[in-house]
């Protein structure tokens, strides 16, 4: 029997819808073969390579091109990009917008791109505001904000995250002397903004689908900094209490919302917390060996034996 018939019999047996049985058939006949992620990657990785390569050309030649023609190249690759998003986009809307064509987004990537590189020449060559340069990077993260929610680009918001990110750390630089001794404090503030914007933004009804886009950036964050605040501290101050109680809320959410990416970090967190304890005990190097290797296992395990789980439930 071919497959063919198969799929005509489980057709007439309603085990199949039309819709279902049409793109199994033309599968089936290699009429269509989808390469929709395959192009966005490559799209993406090709506007990364651009936006690398204008930046370096701008490191090693600025001297020989000159200040107007890099930021005449700069700004005319920003505006272009600029104009033709706002030209072939569609309507703002509150709610997902899918994009109108396979380069739209990226397009926008690198008119962004280039107007970072821009906005950094300008105060590297000519020092505009001096101490407050740091601001530099509020605008743009606000600007890229603008864009993301204007033309529903995750990629955008996450940059624009990305800008903000580095606007509270250098902030913080600013207001202590010793920065190394504040970043885990800058981070987990920084991971209540995104939560906090996060969710009010969900609740309003704004761009719901952005929720995970903050969710990720918040988790990472805080998980981060008090794995660091454990890693320097061990069982001394309140980061390990706060570390268990943050990665059971995340493990917690996976669970309820059916995101197996969320138990992933829970889950590689809590490890690298677990190892920060563990290896102040172990005094011997075979012995170091061996947890790393039984513990490695373990976890690797548990990742697949969870990732088939959520696998089935979906």
């Amino acid at each position: 029997m071919n497959m063919t018939k198969i799929l005509n019999e489980m057709l007439h047996a309603g085990v199949l819808s039309p819709g279902q049985f049409t793109i199994l058939d033309e599968l089936h006949r290699n009429r269509r073969f989808s390469v929709h992620w395959e192009l966005r990657a490559a799209v993406y990785v090709g506007v990364l390579l651009v936006a690398a390569g204008v930046a370096l050309t701008v490191r090693q030649y600025f001297a020989q091109l000159g200040d107007i023609a890099i930021l005449g190249s700069l700004s005319a690759g920003c505006l272009g990009a600029f104009s033709y998003c706002f030209l072939k986009g569609g309507p703002y809307s509150t709610g997902e917008v899918e994009s109108p064509d396979l380069l739209f987004d990226y397009v926008l990537l690198f008119g962004c791109t280039c107007f970072a590189t821009a906005i950094g020449y300008v105060e590297t060559q000519f020092d505009a505001l001096g101490r407050l340069w740091i601001h530099y990077l509020l605008l743009s993260a606000a600007l890229f904000f603008i864009l993301a929610y204007r033309f529903d680009n995750r990629l955008v918001l996450s940059l624009a995250l990305s800008t903000l990110a580095a606007w509270f750390g250098f902030q913080l630089a600013d207001a202590f002397a010793a920065f190394h001794r504040y970043y885990r404090e800058s981070a987990i503030a920084y991971s209540a903004v995104c939560f906090g914007l996060g969710i009010a933004l969900y609740r309003a009804g704004i761009k719901r689908h952005f929720l995970h886009v903050y969710l990720n950036f918040a988790v990472h964050f805080l998980l981060a900094a008090l794995v660091a605040g454990v890693f320097e501290h061990r069982f001394s101050s309140w980061h390990l209490p706060a570390l268990a109680l943050a990665a059971a809320a995340v493990a917690v959410y996976a669970v309820r919302s059916r995101r197996f990416l969320y138990m992933l970090y829970a889950i590689l967190y809590g490890f690298a917390g677990a190892n920060a304890l563990a290896i102040r005990f172990i005094e011997s190097t075979g012995m170091m060996f061996l947890y790393g290797i039984g513990t490695s296992v373990g976890v690797i395990w548990l990742i697949f034996h969870l990732s088939r789980k959520y696998r089935e439930a979906a």
